[in-house]
């Protein structure tokens, strides 16, 4: 695994707190038309401008998960800075992978390797689901992750259980690599925009 994936905590970054805020706007207008499809809502980081050459070099992820990641950029990019998450058989034909279930692998690989970060949630069925991401130009470091994502830690775990051996391999190799302090924090209640319920 890169060093990149396991900086040390820091402050907060301004951007990541912007970018909280941003996705809690942007599901708030939007709301009343999306929530039954609980359709996940895609933000760009602010200086994700130009393709990531850091992509390219990034030895953990694997040729499907770069694709799928350039693919969400560039949907977000077309629009205002926001769009909608294709669903996952769309997304198979766009990538021209015949599975489904490898996007949600690629997907599942990019929110461990902090790539794709979930910044949102609300009820869906039958638990909390991310409803909004952000994509990054980098893997964001871990404070920032946390900040918007609090489920980070048990979405790792929860992955080193999964039915697929890379994810697993890939959500462990990160987990082992964090400090035992973040590991074993307490999972966060389930939020709606940022409001414990």
């Amino acid at each position: 695994m890169k060093t990149i994936l396991n900086e040390q905590l820091a402050d907060i970054r301004p951007v990541t707190r912007a970018m909280k805020q941003l996705s809690a706007d942007g599901l708030e207008s939007r709301r009343h038309y999306e929530r039954v499809h609980c359709r996940a809502l895609l933000l760009l980081e602010p200086n994700c401008t130009e393709l990531p050459t850091v992509i390219l070099e990034d030895t953990v992820l694997q040729p499907i998960d770069k694709v799928v990641l350039l693919m969400i950029m560039n949907i977000v990019r077309r629009t205002t800075g926001n769009a909608f998450l294709p669903t996952q058989a769309q997304l198979a034909k766009m990538a021209n992978v015949s599975s489904p279930d490898t996007i949600w692998r690629a997907l599942l690989i990019l929110r461990c390797t902090r790539w794709l970060t979930a910044c949102q949630r609300w009820w869906c069925k039958t638990e909390f689901e991310p409803i909004a991401y952000v994509a990054n130009a980098k893997p964001l470091p871990v404070a920032d992750t946390l900040f918007l994502d609090p489920n980070y830690i048990e979405c790792l775990r929860k992955c080193t259980g999964h039915a697929h051996a890379r994810v697993r391999q890939v959500a462990g190799g990160i987990l082992s690599q964090l400090p035992e302090v973040i590991r074993n924090r307490p999972v966060e209640r389930p939020t709606v925009f940022g409001v414990e319920i």
